[in-house]
């Protein structure tokens, strides 16, 4: 049995299309999206970190993020 297709018809809705932009328009608007987020740079410092457990990293982790999130915070009432 051959498929039906009636190229007619026009098309309808498409889903999850990307607008096409040009190189620049696509990394300015990455930059817009990442300050948006309010994360343009990571709240970790730089370096090599050991911890002995998972638990551990999460917590450190957790603890930077919250410290960031604080300092944003205060920065975006003055």
């Amino acid at each position: 049995m051959k498929p039906m297709v009636n190229l007619d018809a026009t098309p309808g809705k498409v889903v999850g299309r990307i607008p096409e932009r040009s190189p620049q328009e696509a990394v300015e608007w990455m930059v817009r999206q990442a300050r948006a987020l309010g994360r343009e740079r990571l709240p970790y410092p730089k370096g090599v970190f050991r911890f002995k457990t998972f638990e551990e990293a999460d917590e450190w982790e957790k603890q930077h993020q919250i410290a960031a999130a604080a300092k944003r915070l205060r920065e975006s009432q003055h």
